[in-house]
Order: structure tokens, then C-alpha cells, then sequence
């Protein structure tokens, strides 16, 4: 059996990590292993000679005040020799008298690679900017002079390991320069990246390139933002040196990384809408009925097919910048708390971020938000693990974050143009655009309405656990209403839906062919939600490359989850109601994002008015919100090696079945919805051809979309550097 024992090197001194400390501990005589710090030592390999003339070298290489930097490069500097200064071979490769030294290229003595390569434990470049001068392993072993300077100069030099701790084992005690270098782009976990070194922690933007997401490149490595150097004098001493009385000496000497770290998340994710004259909600006839709502707005310059194809098809939908609103709980907040449901009602202990406070990246309606964390602060301990601290302490690092997130298009971003009427031109009909929020999810008949209500309470509660060095998207339900009768106080909430519950949904409760809400089938015009994914001769999906999740003819989407892909639908609303509203009862607008109240214009009409009714951190105003028992939304963990194998994928939209090897478990789909909710997926939704029905079987694909039209929102994440 193994037997070890451990040397504590923790001084306590939180202060002057820069000052040498030497340790001497006796040593039972049995001991096969020594442990210190995170590093292990076999004392088969240390006791080679009773009297050493060389010494162990350790430390720890700390940012923030206690957490320690991964992936730092440490050595022994040795000068370069007199007789090697006389090679033109070797001088030209290590010139370096003192560390302060430059080379041809200007650049000084350093232990950073001068060529990325890929990491073969994730496939990504690192670093991803390479600014040192040290040579690769495989220059190396394949170029001599490299490997007579590496052996000569380089041979006490080390890289910390996940804790921040190094070992230098056999160094020649005395007097030594010890050298470090660091770039904070390239620390594992801790990593930042320039986005976020601007806004995040306030870099000069003069320092960086491509909209702060390269580093402006330099041979002089103190002009670099990333890089840094540091020497310290160290007198090492014996590491053994009695052998009456078995004691050993190790000297630590730890380097204190000047920048603060600053751990942080991704969240990205592509949006899309209709076109500018959509919108729902059109009298069609000289009927005056319910199903007006659900009519798409016709263009009359064209057939009625292309109409068809230019208001619901993928082909006539449109790209628009995303406006976002990040809404966290601070740290003061404990997670116990939050867990507990100990939290203001109304959402007013939360925070909303301000713009300023993370990075945000738009294009071509793709969007990635780069956010700070900003709870469960730990330190690293003696043993190099990770160790929870108070959240005011001035050290250590935050590691994640919990909030929600809204999302829309704006009117000014996107306008729309479009305009209906019902009861022939008595009643005009405007546009709007939903919003989301993210996540949301209720159940039957339990979307939010008033503020009072604990439905609303229930659903500015719901938010999301972030995780530092993680990347997240988005997840939408792309819920479906339809509906073709008149008006009757039997389509209102009192009546009996199939379950027996009330819901807000207009429809016939009496229908033999089962709900009316969630029908995939049911006819594209007037049925809000659809998507076309071809038109009549096939060119639609060609063009948009849109999964459809229904196998007979006119292919389309609805009633199942999309990933990565957000559809903000444009629906109508009554702004002039004088001499209809008593043939339509106080309705506003269609059910797919209100539920609906008999002659109630207050419940009616807060879904689309402005209204008092509190979002969170003081934000008022559900306008446009769409009901969450219905547009269930979630935010999803994408896995780094899942973003890698869907970039190199050609097309834009695919499900699980075309691109295999995704790790599933975080997407959602009609067989996996989120955890706290009540099912996979809303009213019957989320079964095969999209039919709302028990004796169907749930939907076992997964579907996927990387953008509309030029939007590409992997693409987007290599553009940024995000991923290499």
C-alpha cells in the first residue's frame, strides 16, 4: 500500500505572494509519495543523493486575490553562454543574456508559443492569437538547433496545472531568476476573451481590432493586453541535505497575475420574422366572425396562392436586429432563497442589466451576448480545489449567473406596414410583432395575466442557472390556433374544453376531430403559427432550408420545438373599435397571445396596450408578450463539441436524424421539454405530423435552424472568435 504524507506550504499570507518562503519538514522513512499544494512527488525519484545540490521548486501562479491561473508557463532563466553567443544558429534563436532581451522579431525572453495549434481534447486553436516566440513541440523534435537550445536553456521550465500550481524539480540551488509568463486569453477555464476584456472589464479599445474581437497585434509584448511577464529572484535551497535526521527543504515562490479575471458565459441565437405587410386578422367575407383574426393579410396585386406563400411561406420572411433585455437576481440573493421561492413577488429585487455592463454582437439577425457572472464566488484552496467565499469578499471569482431574458424585433428596427379591417372598414386592424421571454412555460389556461395573479408570479420567476465558459441558445415551442366560427359566449374561458379545464382559447369545443389548438394540419391561412417550409413547385425550402415536421403534401413547422432559431411572429390588433366591439365582445386580438375574456376589455386589451403589469427590476408593460401556456420558450446548454459539428454541417436547417452524433439531452423536442415543466410540450404539442392527439405518438425528432437568409449564427461564432 501506498503510503503518503502531506507538506503544508500554505502560510496564510494572502499578501505577499511575490515573497520567497522556504519550508523544512521531517520525513518519516516509509513515506513513497509526497503530496503539497495540488502536486504529488515520489521520493524514488527524489532521493537520489543524501546531500542534493539542487532544490524543488513549487508555487502557485494567483489572480483575484486567491484563484489560481491555469496553463501559466514558469522557467529558470539561463542566460545565453559566451560560446553560443559566437553561433549565429543559436543566437539567432535564443539571444537572451537577461530576460529583458529581444530577439529579431522585438520580441523579449518569454515561454509562449509562437504558433497556435489545435487542442486535440476539444478541437479548438490555441491560443487563439499567438504572440509568443517559444517554439512547439513538434519544431522541436524535428529541428536540431531547437532542441540543443530547448535542451540547454529551456530545461527547467514547467506550465501550471488546473489548480495554478507548478513544480520545478532538480533546479541548482542558489541564486535563480524565476520567469513567468501568461497570456489571460489562453488560462483553460478562466480564460477571457477580448469582447469581454473591453466592455467587461474596460480595455482601451485602441488595443484591439474587428470590433474588440482580435487583439491588435505587437512584437513588444508589453503592448499586449493579454500577455504577462514577470521575474523574481528566488534563492533556492537543498532539497535534502541530512540524513540523521531526514529533513527536507522545498522552496515556494508564488507569481501574482496583475489583470482581474473575470468569468463569463455566451448566449447567442438567430431571430427572424414576416414580411413587412404581414399580419393576422382580416374580414375575408361578409361574415363578422372569430376567424377573422386568423385570416392572413392578403396582397391584392397577386393570386391568391402566391398570397398564401408571401404571408405564412419561409420564403417571405425577414431578418431584423434583436433587442434584448438581460434581467438577473444579484448575489446578495442566495441561492437557497431563490430555490425556496423567497423572492419579491412582483420581480423587484432583480437586476436588469445595463447594456454597458456585457458585450452584444449583431448581424444578419444573428445575436451572442458575452455576460459577466455574478454569483457562487469561490477561491482556490491549499489542495487546489475550488471553495465557496462570500460574495463581498474582494477575492476570488464569480462563477455563474441566474436570470431571464426578453427578446423582440422593435417596430423602429422592423417596421410593419401591413393593415387589415373587420366588419367591413368599421374596425381597422394594426400590426404588432410578439416578444418573448426566455424561459416561459405554464400550464393549461395558466398563462400570466394581471399582476395580481399568481400566474404572473409564477412566470417572472422562472429563470435560468448559467455556469461559467459555457455556451447557451435559445429554444422555442412554435405553438399553433385556429378557428372558423362566429362569435358565441361558448368560445370564451367558461367554456369546457376537452380536459375539462377552461383555457381563453376561441374554438369549438363540440368539434369530433379534437382540439383546434395545436393542429398542425388545419389550414395555413388561418391557422396563426404555421410556417410553409415550400411553396406549390418547391422552391421555398431551397431557398430557406427550414425543416418541415409534417410528411404529407404542402410540407411545414409548427407545433414543436426549434432550436438555435427564434420566429417572432406579426399578428393584428383592434385600434379602432368604436361600432364593432359588441359583435366580437371586447376582443382585441387573436388567442395566440392572449387568452380571451367575454366583454372584459381590461383583461382583453393588456396584451396589447401598454399596461402596469411588472416584468421584473422595476420594468412595467406585458405589451406583446405572447401567453405562456402556449409559446413555451427555454434556454439550452450547447455543448462546445456540438457547435463544432453543426458549423462544419452545410445546411442551415436539419433535425437529429440528418446530423447525428449531437449530444440531445439539453435540446428540446416533443419528447424532451424542459425539466420544471409540466409536460414536454404545451396542448397535446410536440406529437408525430403535428396532430394534438394521445393515440399519437410523441415526436422523437429534434429540429435545429442556424439562421434565415444571410444569418448564420455558427458562422457568427467563429467570426468572433468565440470558437476557433
Amino acid at each position: 500500500m501506498n503510503k503518503s504524507q502531506r507538506i503544508h506550504l500554505n502560510t496564510g499570507d494572502t499578501e505577499n505572494y511575490d515573497n520567497p518562503k522556504y519550508f523544512t519538514v521531517r520525513l518519516e522513512q516509509d513515506v513513497e509519495t509526497l503530496e503539497f499544494m495540488s502536486m504529488t512527488l515520489r521520493t524514488k525519484d527524489a532521493y537520489q543523493n543524501f546531500n542534493a545540490d539542487y532544490g524543488v521548486l513549487v508555487g502557485r501562479v494567483i489572480a483575484n486575490g486567491g484563484i489560481g491561473v491555469p496553463n501559466a508557463k514558469i522557467s529558470i532563466f539561463i542566460p545565453l553562454s559566451d560560446e553560443d553567443a559566437e553561433n549565429p544558429d543559436i543566437f539567432k534563436i535564443y539571444p537572451y543574456t537577461t530576460p529583458r532581451d529581444k530577439n529579431t522579431e522585438g520580441k523579449r525572453y518569454n515561454l509562449l508559443p509562437r504558433v497556435s495549434k489545435i487542442d486535440p481534447e476539444d478541437g479548438q486553436i490555441k491560443p487563439k492569437q499567438a504572440f509568443g516566440s517559444f517554439p512547439i513541440k513538434e519544431e522541436i523534435v524535428t529541428n536540431e538547433t531547437f532542441l540543443e537550445v530547448y535542451k540547454k536553456y529551456y530545461k527547467y521550465t514547467t506550465t501550471t496545472n488546473n489548480a495554478g500550481d507548478y513544480m520545478i524539480f532538480g533546479v541548482p540551488i542558489g541564486t535563480q531568476t524565476t520567469h513567468l509568463s501568461v497570456d489571460i486569453t489562453d488560462i483553460g477555464k478562466y480564460s477571457m476573451n477580448p469582447a469581454a476584456m473591453v466592455r467587461n472589464l474596460g480595455y482601451p479599445e485602441s488595443q484591439f481590432t474587428n470590433s474588440n474581437t482580435r487583439i491588435k497585434p505587437s512584437s513588444d509584448l508589453t503592448d499586449l493586453p493579454n500577455i504577462e511577464t514577470q521575474e523574481i529572484s528566488v534563492d533556492v535551497r537543498p532539497f535534502w541535505g541530512d540524513a540523521d535526521t531526514f529533513e527536507i527543504g522545498i522552496t515556494r515562490q508564488d507569481f501574482r497575475v496583475r489583470a482581474t479575471l473575470e468569468n463569463t458565459f455566451v448566449m447567442f441565437g438567430t431571430a427572424f420574422t414576416d414580411s413587412q405587410e404581414a399580419l393576422r386578422g382580416y374580414d375575408w367575407s361578409d361574415a363578422e366572425e372569430i376567424r377573422d383574426y386568423y385570416y392572413v393579410y392578403p396582397n391584392n396585386d397577386v393570386d391568391e396562392a402566391y398570397n398564401n406563400w408571401y404571408t405564412i411561406g419561409m420564403g417571405s420572411k425577414r431578418i431584423g436586429i434583436i433587442t434584448e433585455k438581460i434581467y438577473t437576481y444579484p448575489a446578495e440573493i442566495s441561492d437557497a432563497d431563490i430555490d425556496a421561492g423567497n423572492v419579491e413577488n412582483d420581480g423587484s429585487d432583480m437586476i436588469l442589466l445595463d447594456p454597458s455592463e456585457y458585450s452584444a454582437f449583431k448581424r444578419n439577425g444573428d445575436f451572442v451576448f458575452i455576460v459577466n457572472c455574478n454569483r457562487n464566488k469561490v477561491l482556490t484552496d491549499e489542495a487546489g480545489n475550488e471553495v465557496p467565499t462570500t460574495y463581498d469578499n474582494v477575492n476570488g471569482v464569480f462563477t455563474s449567473f441566474r436570470g431571464f431574458v426578453t427578446l423582440e424585433i422593435t417596430p423602429q428596427d422592423l417596421p410593419m406596414t401591413g393593415r387589415g379591417k373587420l366588419r367591413r372598414d368599421k374596425t381597422q386592424i394594426e400590426p404588432y410583432r410578439i416578444r418573448l421571454k426566455f424561459p416561459q412555460y405554464a400550464g393549461e389556461g395558466l398563462s400570466f395575466d394581471y399582476s395580481d395573479d399568481s400566474t404572473a408570479v409564477a412566470w417572472r420567476k422562472q429563470h435560468t442557472i448559467f455556469e461559467s465558459g459555457k455556451y447557451y441558445s435559445f429554444s422555442r415551442f412554435h405553438g399553433t390556433t385556429f378557428n372558423n366560427i362566429g362569435v358565441d359566449s361558448r368560445n370564451f374561458p367558461l367554456q369546457k374544453k376537452i380536459d375539462g379545464s377552461t383555457g381563453g382559447f376561441f374554438r369549438k369545443y363540440d368539434d369530433d376531430q379534437g382540439e383546434w389548438v395545436n393542429y398542425l394540419t388545419k389550414d395555413a391561412r388561418h391557422n396563426v403559427g404555421v410556417i410553409l417550409t415550400e411553396d406549390k413547385d418547391g422552391t421555398i425550402n431551397s431557398f430557406a432550408d427550414f425543416p418541415s415536421n409534417f410528411n404529407g403534401t404542402d410540407p411545414r413547422f409548427g407545433v414543436n420545438w426549434m432550436n438555435f432559431a427564434i420566429y417572432l411572429p406579426q399578428l393584428g390588433s383592434m385600434v379602432d373599435i368604436e361600432g364593432g366591439s359588441s359583435n366580437v365582445r371586447g376582443v382585441l386580438t387573436a388567442d395566440y397571445t392572449a387568452t380571451q375574456w367575454e366583454n372584459n376589455t381590461t383583461r382583453n386589451k393588456f396584451a396589447v396596450f401598454d399596461n402596469n403589469m411588472e416584468i421584473a427590476a422595476s420594468q412595467i408593460s406585458t405589451k406583446w408578450f405572447a401567453r405562456s401556456d402556449l409559446h413555451w420558450t427555454d434556454i439550452i446548454e450547447v455543448p462546445l463539441e456540438d457547435i463544432i459539428t453543426i458549423k462544419e454541417y452545410n445546411g442551415k436547417g436539419f433535425t437529429s436524424s440528418e446530423l447525428g452524433g449531437l449530444s440531445l439531452t439539453n435540446y428540446r423536442s416533443g419528447v424532451n421539454g424542459p425539466p420544471d415543466a409540466p409536460d414536454d410540450c404545451p396542448y397535446l404539442g410536440g406529437r408525430r405530423n403535428g396532430k394534438p392527439s394521445t393515440s399519437e405518438p410523441k415526436d422523437s425528432e429534434y429540429y435545429f435552424y442556424k439562421g434565415f437568409d444571410t444569418a448564420n449564427v455558427f458562422d457568427y461564432l467563429y467570426d468572433l472568435g468565440l470558437v476557433t
